[in-house]
This record gives structure tokens, sequence and C-alpha cells, in this order.
């Protein structure tokens, strides 16, 4: 079992009415080039769970909602999960030189839509024992902000290639790359050539909770570097979509600026998107010099 990243990840068994944010979780991170496990007919005891978690560098556990009515058992599963993750990062660290070798134990707790992050007052017992764990990170946040955060503690920790000749951003710089349905296929190529780079890849999610979906795209606007739009067969209506949110994501409470905005798309669809005009590089896309494409643009825009 081998991840691109290098880093295996152990999803823990949750609580039914979690189990939405499990699958799309699940979904995100394969989608950043991680291995994700274990299934769910392989969970047993104890015991097995702690044989389960040597095939894993890192054990993320998604706790059941403070509003959503559970039984004092499900709570007590979801302690006795934790504390085998924990049990076996103590074991780890016994055998470890290195702290870049060390297990990594996550949890997602979601924010009370009646508390404020972190209102201590609210928590209840079984979520302060959790807190108190010193080598779990616990968050209480909204699912977007414990995903994003997540995925850039995880790409933080694996640097990537260390090839002199790829041009890299400093500060791990991301990049938005948006495209539609159709275009999935021929947009992977390019997915794939920059995640080898090294960069910060965010993509635009499909399936899930529409909610959900809209709140991240809108996270990844306020976070990324560079934006690079690839149309070729999408509409000329989601292109133009497309560039409205990221001409308005300065808005949205964006803490840098933009490095480079981009469109992959035909030109005679660009004669059909007037916005491009704002500070948008047009790029014909070219299946046989795409990784050229890409490096071309970086170049103009990190420096």
């Amino acid at each position: 079992m081998t991840s691109k990243s290098g880093k295996n990840i152990f999803i823990a068994s949750v609580s039914p009415e979690m189990s939405r944010y499990k699958e799309n979780l699940i979904t995100e991170l394969q989608n950043n080039g991680f291995v994700v496990g274990p299934k769910e007919d392989d969970f047993g005891d104890t015991d097995n769970m702690l044989e389960l978690l040597e095939q894993y560098d890192i054990a993320i556990h998604i706790l059941s909602d403070n509003e959503t009515i559970h039984t004092p058992a499900s709570s007590r599963g979801e302690e006795q999960q934790i504390l085998s993750s924990v049990q076996h990062y103590i074991g780890r660290k016994l055998f470890s030189d290195s702290a870049e070798e060390l297990f990594k134990i996550f949890a997602w707790h979601p924010k009370s839509r009646n508390e404020t992050i972190f209102e201590e007052e609210r928590l209840s017992p079984h979520l302060r024992k959790i807190q108190q764990m010193e080598e779990v990170e616990l968050l209480r946040t909204s699912y977007e902000d414990f995903k994003y955060h997540l995925i850039k503690s995880l790409e933080q920790s694996n640097p990537g290639s260390t090839d002199e000749l790829f041009i890299k951003g400093d500060n791990n710089q991301s990049i938005y790359f948006l495209f539609d349905a159709p275009d999935s296929k021929e947009a992977a190529t390019y997915i794939d050539y920059l995640k080898r780079r090294g960069y910060i890849v965010y993509m635009p999610q499909f399936e899930g909770d529409l909610i959900d979906i809209r709140q991240m795209h809108n996270t990844y606007l306020k976070k990324f570097d560079l934006a690079i739009i690839f149309a070729n067969s999408a509409s000329t209506n989601w292109v133009n979509m497309k560039i409205m949110d990221i001409l308005k994501s300065p808005g949205l409470g964006r803490e840098k600026e933009i490095a480079g905005k981009a469109v992959f798309m035909p030109l005679q669809k660009a004669k059909m998107c007037p916005l491009v005009q704002r500070g948008f590089e047009v790029i014909e896309y070219n299946e046989d010099d795409s990784e050229d494409q890409i490096d071309a643009f970086l170049s103009k825009n990190l420096h």
C-alpha cells in the first residue's frame, strides 16, 4: 500500500449521522494522492485496530455532533478508537529517532450552531477527555475549515519533489485548478503534473451536499495563490461564472494578492468571455504540450 504523497491515512469508523462527512473526506484525500483506509469490514476489536494502524501514518477521527442524540455507548466507542490511536502513537514514538516518522492523530468535532469556536463551557465530558489528550490534534470548526486545515497540514509534511529544475513557489504556494465534469479527464493531466512538482492543488467537488460544495469553493477562493480555469469542453456560461468568482474573491477576505490567473480554453470560445480581459491569461489547450504550457504560465507569475 503506497501513497503518491508517501502518507497512508486511517479513518476511524463513524456514527451513521457522520458518515457523509467521512465519505466526502475519503474522496477529497484520494483526489490529493493519499491512500485511505481501512475497509469497514476490517474493523474488529481494539487489538485488531492496533494491528491495522501499523499500516498507516495518520489517523483521523470524526466525532459525533453535540446536537445529535447519541448513546453513551457510542461516545465510549469513539474514545476507544482514539485511545487505540494514542497507544499506537506512543509505541511508535518509543522506536522512532525522527519527529517526521511520528504517527499523527487528528480529530474533528463540528462546531455547534449555538456556540462560538472553542467555547469551553459547552463541551461534554466526552469531548473534554479527548481534548486533554496531548497526542491528538482536536479541531472544533466547520467541516470546510477542518478539511482545509487537514490537507494543508498533510501537504506541508510532504515537501514533494526536490528536482532543482522544477519551478516551485515559495511557502507552499497553492493552485486552484477549476474544471467542469466534462473536462475531468483532460484536466487530470495538468493536476497530476502540478502535484508531482510539489504544488498544493485545490480541485472542485462534484459530489456531496450542495451547501458543503459551495462552502468549500469559497474556502479555496480565499486561500489560493494562482487560479487556473480549464475549459476545453465546458460552456462559456460556466467559464464566465468561474471568472466572476475569482474576480470577487478579494471580497471574501483574502489575506494575500492573487499571483496569477489563467484560462485554458479554445481561442474562439475565449472571444465569447469578455471577462477574461480582467487580468486573465488565455492559453489554448494543447494536450501534447500540456507540461510546457503550465511551466510557461508558472514562470511568468511565480517570483
